[in-house]
C-alpha cells in the first residue's frame, strides 16, 4: 500500500513538473516568468537547441529554440531591460490554461475565451481575447476563399470552428 501511493505521488510530481514547464499563463511562459531576464533562466528553459540573439555588449534580445527534429519551438523577444517581451509559440506542446495551442481549433478559443478583436494582416489573422495576454494566430490559407485576400474587418461567425490556430503570441 505505501508503495503503491509513494509511486502515484511520484507519478503525479513528474506529471505536474512536465506540464508546468509546457504551460502559457499571463504571468509565466513554462519555467520562464515575465519578471524574470532571460539571462537568469537560459539553464532553465526547456529546449534542445537554443540559438541566442545578442548585441556586442553581450547583452541578450532573445533567443530561438529548436526542438530534436529541428523544428522551431518557440521565439523570445527582450525589452531593452532584458526581460522577455514577446513569445511566438510554433510547438504544439505547449499550451494555455484553457488548453489553447498550436493545433486548437478556432472553435475551442470560442469556447474558453471572449474573443475581444480579428484583425487582419497579410497572411494571417489575429485574435486577442479579453483579460489574457495571448493572440492566436490563423493561416488566411486556411480561412474561406473569401477572406483570404481581404483586408476588411472579419467577425467571428465568419470562421469556422475547425480552423486551426497556426501560432500563439504572448505580449507582455
Amino acid at each position: 500500500m505505501k508503495k503503491s501511493a509513494l509511486l502515484l505521488l511520484l507519478a503525479v510530481l513528474i506529471w505536474s513538473c512536465s506540464s508546468r514547464s509546457h504551460r502559457i499563463d499571463a504571468e509565466n511562459f513554462g519555467v520562464l516568468h515575465r519578471a524574470d531576464t532571460l539571462k537568469n533562466k537560459l539553464q532553465e528553459l526547456n529546449s534542445d537547441s537554443l540559438v541566442i540573439d545578442s548585441l556586442n555588449t553581450g547583452e541578450i534580445v532573445g533567443l530561438s529554440a529548436y526542438n530534436t527534429q529541428k523544428k522551431l519551438s518557440y521565439k523570445i523577444r527582450t525589452s531593452f531591460e532584458g526581460l522577455p517581451e514577446v513569445i511566438q509559440v510554433f510547438d504544439p506542446k505547449y499550451t494555455t490554461g484553457g488548453s489553447i495551442g498550436v493545433g486548437s481549433t478556432f472553435g475551442s478559443i470560442r469556447k474558453t475565451y471572449t474573443i475581444e478583436r480579428i484583425v487582419p494582416a497579410i497572411k494571417s489573422v489575429s485574435i486577442s481575447v479579453k483579460g489574457e495576454p495571448f493572440i492566436f494566430l490563423i493561416e488566411k490559407s486556411a480561412l474561406p476563399e473569401n477572406l483570404r485576400y481581404s483586408m476588411s474587418p472579419i467577425e467571428a461567425v465568419q470562421i469556422d470552428d475547425q480552423t486551426p490556430v497556426s501560432q500563439v503570441l504572448i505580449s507582455w
